[in-house]
């Protein structure tokens, strides 16, 4: 996420490029907004932000001058500068100063989109070479201490600037100074080193006991500790290791010092644990297609209320991936039937789903999504959901092979009573509406004169010309042939 500044003279710019950002960026965050270079220096002594999107020309101080400064005392600071077409000297000069990239103005969004994506990425790569960089330094620092261990701790919410000293204190207490080798910082964690000659598991009380402590003082800890052998590689290894495991608390919600010995325990026991032993898109799918609205409330009270009760935990990779594989074919699913998706447009639900911290929140999400579909899909009055999912699906598919058997098996019902139902709420047959669809979509293909009629009637999904020319005449009254001329 990136954290923005605008500066301009000009009222109506700021607030066009923060609508813009609002619209199209909802994770980025203007942290200011102002109408001068000196007003933007004096905000940047107390705030830090990634980017300064700033016009070139205005009084006092200009773009040029501005970006000179930012990049003196705010190097990690980028700076996007805004021109109009006859400002290019401008331009030149904020580059040579050190500007990112200049937009011209009127910006179109797109424009400013892209700029601040590339930009973001290069942060984000410039972000992770200083973190391998430091991690680099003491994986090789301390690659050959005898009876190495390590403990990694994550603070859940936000740190302050004492949690490290708070943290010290508390590895002061019992042996640990002896042992204690060195404390590090590697966002958003913190690396205990010690050196300890009995295996791991024996250092989990005390750790319990610091994870208390902190607790006490206002800090909701996760800690696991695990052996690091010898070597920067195998140090490295460890510390990835040990990132595996913090997350796996977090998602859970457990609130132990994990080792490794008990982490493979939970891996193993969940082996057979799969998501879709409680969560099935598809009979979701039969019950929503059905419009079966009570089945599938009951459906997943039941479901949800096994899930947020079991007495196991979830590997949070295996349980988000297994996630996005049932909403997509349960989107899909809903797609094949003429519906729309979920949200009206493919959503990006690999990245939404990556992003949820817990699995009750996974679970809860997933719950709240399924019921907003529940909300679109309801048609109030006196039709039942099944014929206007089968409507829809008619006006989709008509042009393929259509017959009785294939529309009712998408709406999981038995031909004969589909049949019965679809001819009580349309008053006409099922053949007879298919026939309908087929017939005005012809009209729009007639239109054209260079398609003949038997194309036409391939088009539409009749194998036999003569057939179409016979349905065409009974619904419209007059031939295919007739009905083109009286559009040419």
């Amino acid at each position: 996420m990136l954290k923005m500044m605008l500066v301009d003279d000009e009222k109506t710019v700021l607030h066009g490029i923060s609508h813009i950002l609002n619209k199209y960026c909802p994770n980025y965050e203007v942290i200011s907004m102002v109408q001068s270079a000196a007003e933007a220096l004096t905000i940047l002594q107390d705030v830090c932000v990634d980017v300064v999107i700033t016009d070139v020309k205005m009084p006092d101080m200009d773009g040029i001058e501005l970006t000179k400064q930012i990049r003196t005392l705010y190097p990690q600071t980028e700076v996007v500068v805004l021109s109009g077409y006859d400002d290019f000297e401008f331009v030149r000069q904020t580059m040579k100063n050190g500007a990112y990239d200049y937009l011209l103005k009127p910006c179109h969004y797109q424009s400013i989109l892209d700029i601040l994506r590339k930009l973001e990425e290069g942060i984000v790569q410039r972000d992770n070479k200083a973190v391998i960089s430091e991690e680099q330094e003491w994986f090789e620092k301390y690659a050959d201490y005898d009876n190495l261990k390590m403990a990694v701790v994550s603070v859940q919410g936000c740190t302050d600037s004492g949690f490290m000293e708070h943290l010290k204190q508390e590895l002061k207490k019992g042996n640990m100074p002896k042992e204690f080798v060195e404390c590090i910082a590697v966002d958003p964690h913190y690396v205990i080193l010690f050196q300890h000659s009995l295996d791991v598991t024996a250092a989990r009380q005390r750790f319990y006991g610091y994870r208390q402590s902190l607790f006490q003082r206002g800090y909701s800890t996760n800690w696991v500790v695990a052996d690091c052998h010898h070597g920067p590689a195998r140090l490295s290894h460890t510390f990835d290791f040990c990132v595996e495991m913090i997350d796996f608390l977090q998602f859970n919600e457990m609130t132990l010092v994990l080792d490794v010995e008990m982490y493979q325990k939970y891996v193993d026991k969940q082996k057979t644990l799969h998501f879709s032993h409680y969560f099935s898109s598809e009979i979701l799918g039969k019950y929503l297609l059905n419009g079966d609205f009570e089945k599938l409330s009951h459906y997943l009270e039941t479901k949800w209320n096994q899930l947020y009760h079991r007495d196991s935990f979830w590997d949070p990779k295996l349980l988000k991936n297994e996630a996005v594989k049932e909403v997509l074919y349960m989107e899909h699913q809903l797609m094949d039937h003429g519906l729309q998706p979920i949200s009206g447009e493919f959503a990006d639900y690999i990245e939404k789903i990556r992003l949820l911290p817990t699995c009750r929140t996974l679970l809860d999400w997933l719950k709240n999504m399924i019921m907003d579909i529940v909300t679109n899909l309801h048609v109030e009055g006196p039709t039942p959901q099944y014929i206007h999912v089968v409507k829809k699906y008619i006006e989709t598919h008509y042009m393929e092979d259509l017959c009785l058997k294939t529309v009712s098996d998408t709406v999981f019902l038995n031909p004969w009573y589909f049949s019965t139902q679809f001819k009580k709420y349309m008053n006409i047959t099922f053949s007879e509406y298919l026939n309908q669809v087929r017939v005005r979509m012809a009209k729009q293909f007639l239109r054209q004169r260079d398609l003949k009629v038997y194309q036409v009637a391939e088009m539409v999904g009749f194998q036999d010309a003569a057939y179409f020319s016979t349905v065409f005449k009974n619904v419209e009254n007059m031939s295919p042939k007739d009905f083109q001329k009286t559009v040419s």
